[in-house]
């Protein structure tokens, strides 16, 4: 349905995107992930036709009954909802307007995309009235009022809490049986669940493309490897003890957000870095690293300084043995190794009391 061959794209000179190449087939949803600034947003307005590529081809095989003006659909990252209409209006605007449909009609439409988003009791809201997870569903309720065949989605998951992130994920669960879909998306989870096929762009380039479990388990390329790793864990490094704790607390809560964990997870997992972070040395850098396991909700902590030769997780050796004794009742696991100059701690939280059972 969708062949995008060799297109490149380039603005001011620098180069976005650079000999771009993917197929995807009808109903078949693909997800393109890859580091901010790779081009991906960028790739999805030239299969829209927002954007044109300097060389290679978009090209959109559709059924022979299908109209032109509405084979694809697109949802944007900040939805772009007109903030002084109602809901309903936004819906019937580019219907009444671009297709000539009747208002009658083109509300019976709109009035049926909001019952299939869960929101026809808010057609007569304003955009301001709803909240985040409520406007990115009037959003893809207005892009499918159009019927497309294609309906291209870009980052439709960011900035939601879990409840909104649920609530989405529910509609695009449902499209999925029944139009071509493209997602941008840097929601790994979301991504792994939905995807037939994924496609990994780094720097303008298509690095690798497969189907989820290719991309997410047995990646082949490095680069690929590289990027599946630094989104599964979170890395932080502490240069000196004045670094920025506020900064280090905002990730922890933004990693266990990734992964749907509550406010209870977040400050368990506060409390234990915070003890751990009491009883090693941080003047000479410490590299810091929060762990998910694949299969379940387990998480780890990693902590990497220079080898002294000592033990800093003994109780006769502990530099603070109240932190010492709060973090062994944190923890399932906590193991000390030294190896090329560097000591490696790796602890492993207590499950039941990170997941409150």
């Amino acid at each position: 349905m969708i062949e995008v061959s060799h297109i490149s794209k380039s603005f001011n000179g620098k180069t976005i995107l650079s000999e771009v190449s993917l197929n995807i087939a009808e109903r078949e949803m693909a997800c393109i992930i890859g580091p901010i600034g790779c081009g991906k947003s960028t790739l999805l307005r030239c299969i829209a036709g927002l954007e044109k590529p300097e060389n290679g081809q978009v090209n959109l095989h559709m059924p022979q009954d299908s109209k032109s003006h509405n084979h694809v659909g697109m949802v944007f990252q900040r939805f772009n909802l007109f903030p002084h209409l109602t809901v309903l209006h936004n819906l019937t605007l580019a219907p009444i307007q671009v297709l000539k449909m009747s208002k009658s009609e083109a509300e019976e439409i709109a009035l049926r995309q909001l019952d299939a988003v869960g929101l026809r009791q808010k057609a007569d809201a304003l955009p301001s009235q709803l909240s985040t997870g409520q406007q990115q569903r009037v959003a893809i309720a207005r892009s499918l009022v159009m019927n497309p065949k294609i309906l291209l989605l870009d980052e439709p998951l960011s900035a939601l809490d879990p409840i909104a992130t649920s609530e989405v994920m529910d509609v695009l669960r449902r499209l999925k049986k029944e139009i071509t879909l493209v997602m941008v998306s840097h929601d790994m989870s979301a991504v792994e669940e939905l995807a037939d096929k994924v496609y990994f762009l780094s720097d303008g380039y298509v690095v690798e493309s497969g189907t989820p479990e290719d991309i997410f388990h047995n990646p082949k390329e490095e680069a690929t490897r590289q990027f599946i790793d630094h989104l599964k864990n979170m890395v932080y490094h502490i240069s000196s003890p004045q670094f920025d704790r506020p900064e280090l607390n905002a990730r922890i809560e933004f990693y266990c957000n990734r992964f749907g964990l509550g406010g209870q997870a977040y400050r368990f997992i506060q409390l234990a870095i915070e003890e751990l972070l009491n009883l090693i040395p941080l003047d000479n850098g410490v590299e810091l690293t929060l762990s998910k396991n694949d299969n379940e909700v387990r998480m780890s902590i990693d902590a990497v300084v220079p080898d002294k030769g000592v033990d800093y997780l003994t109780d006769e050796l502990a530099v603070d043995t109240l932190s010492f004794s709060l973090l062994s009742g944190l923890c399932d696991l906590m193991t000390e190794t030294s190896d090329g100059g560097q000591h490696r701690i790796h602890l492993e939280l207590d499950q039941e009391r990170l997941l409150l059972k």
